[in-house]
């Protein structure tokens, strides 16, 4: 794993959010962010199935399904 240093200018507000947040964790700043990045994109990901899954039996929204994600770049366990 690489490690990069990332300059983003926050409100101060949500830096101190941060920083509470990361440390009732009991973690680090950088760890912080990490999983809140990664964790976001498993909700994203999560929210896009949920659509899937809603709309599984309707023919014209699975085909506007394949449109949006073409093969391999869909989500695990959606092909077909």
């Amino acid at each position: 794993m690489g490690v990069v240093t990332v300059t983003i200018p926050l409100d101060p507000a949500v830096l101190a959010m941060a920083k509470g947040q990361a440390h009732a964790a009991g973690i680090s700043m950088p760890v912080w962010v990490a999983r809140s990045i990664r964790n976001s994109a498993i909700v994203e990901g999560a929210r896009r199935y949920q659509w899937f899954d809603r709309t599984a039996d309707d023919a014209e929204a699975m085909a506007a399904w394949d449109d949006q994600y073409r093969m391999g770049h869909r989500l695990a366990g959606a092909e077909w």
